[in-house]
């Protein structure tokens, strides 16, 4: 496993750039046709296409639709947040025995490659969050769209968070509302959009990343309920996937401020309350598309092999190495698997070596 298969992800990817959202799919200057209606003659099929819909795909409905959680952190793998991750994720069980399997949408500037190899070999998905950070729309409207993305996860939904959207390509014109412009309404066929559903705040308010709902709980009971009440829209209408969207900020903290413990005591009470439900199951972000693509019921999800049980794998990263960068303005530090690059790596080179 080499630097740059951590610096873009190991397995799937997603481009969660929150001021910039979808802008980056225009493909720059390059003109495309508006995207179509979707066709009502049954030619948008599974596995390859899907119209945007609040409808579980597959036929399912009701108890037989396993509610699909995905658990998502954004931003550097640290030596601060990674003890929470392994102590608040690693030892978890969905109802068919295999790892819960959480996504991480990983920033490049201060990560630790060692401990996102750590998470990845664990079963965790790694997944993009740009190199940059860079949170300026027009720098992202100017890229183009050749990168090897398979799905986004950008675009959060109000109209559509109970009962909530599903997971759909963008072959033809979505429904979804658009919540922060510029969004796309020409046709990337085959290419998925994870929506972000939203959720509400105790003030009412709605908060596509948990760590945005207002007022911020802290206590560990608030910070329950906001998480159970936003479950139960989805569990209780379509089952569509929830995701619990947020840094490892909103839960570590210093010890002389305790709403950052009764939060963190909070979260992991939810996570309590969905592993004793005999069909949540909290999956990364690509497992759930991979349902969403071949549709199983609870009664049979034993046979969906997605999903199945897998072995941990192999430590490829034995000895890290700590490499260290500086000039007159800057210095950087940084964790790697592989021999320090000659360079401290960034775009255009990814691999230090120019």
């Amino acid at each position: 496993m080499n630097f740059v298969n951590f610096l873009i992800g190991v397995t799937s990817f997603c481009l969660l750039l929150l001021l910039t959202h979808s802008a980056s799919l225009s493909g720059g200057d390059e003109v495309r046709a508006p995207a179509p209606q979707c066709p009502t003659d049954g030619s948008c099929q599974l596995p390859t296409c899907h119209c945007a819909s609040t409808t579980p795909p597959g036929g399912l409905f009701g108890p037989n639709v396993p509610q699909i959680v995905y658990l998502t952190f954004d931003d550097a793998v640290t030596i601060v947040n990674h003890p929470f991750y392994a102590s608040a994720l690693f030892n978890r069980k969905n109802p068919n025995g295999a790892s819960i399997s959480a996504t991480f949408f990983i920033t490049h500037e201060y990560s630790n490659y060692s401990l996102v190899h750590d998470l990845y070999r664990k079963g965790h998905e790694i997944a993009l969050h740009s190199i940059t950070h860079t949170t300026t729309t027009q720098y992202w409207a100017n890229m183009n769209e050749s990168g090897g993305l398979t799905w986004e996860c950008s675009r959060p939904t109000y109209t559509y968070r109970k009962p909530g959207l599903w997971p759909y390509t963008n072959d033809f014109r979505s429904i979804q509302d658009c919540q922060i412009a510029p969004c796309p309404d020409e046709a990337f066929p085959g290419f998925w959009t994870v929506p972000m559903l939203d959720f509400i705040g105790d003030d009412g308010f709605p908060c596509a990343m948990v760590d945005e709902c207002t007022p911020v709980p802290k206590t560990q009971q608030d910070t329950f309920s906001l998480l159970l009440r936003n479950f139960n829209d989805l569990y209780t209408t379509n089952r569509a996937p929830m995701g619990v969207f947020t840094h490892s900020a909103w839960l570590i903290g210093p010890v002389d401020r305790p709403e950052f413990a009764e939060r963190m005591a909070g979260y992991l009470q939810f996570l309590d309350h969905l592993g004793s439900l005999p069909d949540v199951y909290m999956v990364s972000v690509s497992q759930a598309l991979e349902w969403v693509k071949n549709p199983t019921g609870v009664a049979d999800i034993d046979t969906f092999q997605p999903w199945a049980p897998k072995p941990e794998a192999t430590n490829n990263c034995v000895f890290p190495r700590n490499c260290r960068y500086d000039n007159s303005t800057w210095e950087r530090f940084m964790s790697a698997c592989v021999p320090c690059p000659l360079n401290y790596p960034w775009v255009y080179n990814n691999l230090g070596v120019n």
